[in-house]
């Protein structure tokens, strides 16, 4: 791919995931779980993790990638995005 096409594919998400809920937001994140990874997912799972990390703030963006659920897994986004701001 183009890097002018992929800049300006990743502005466009940008814009459009910075429009989601945080509900909405998580819910994409959910959807991407379990899956086999290919391509494509790492590329939405990373255009979706860019969001959380601005939303978020760096520091608790970083406690979210370090905690681990009782699957081994990362925990559910939402319950740090109620933490923002606080």
């Amino acid at each position: 791919m183009d890097v002018m096409v992929r800049e300006q594919a990743d502005a466009e998400v940008a814009v459009m995931a910075a429009r989601l809920s945080d509900e909405a937001l998580c819910l994409g994140w959910a959807a991407t779980e379990g899956r086999a990874a290919t391509k494509e997912l790492a590329l939405v799972r990373g255009w979706i993790m860019t969001e959380f990390h601005r939303r978020l703030g760096d520091d608790l963006f970083d406690e979210w990638l370090m905690a681990v659920d009782e699957s081994g897994g990362t925990p559910d986004p939402g319950a740090f995005l109620a933490r923002k701001g606080e």
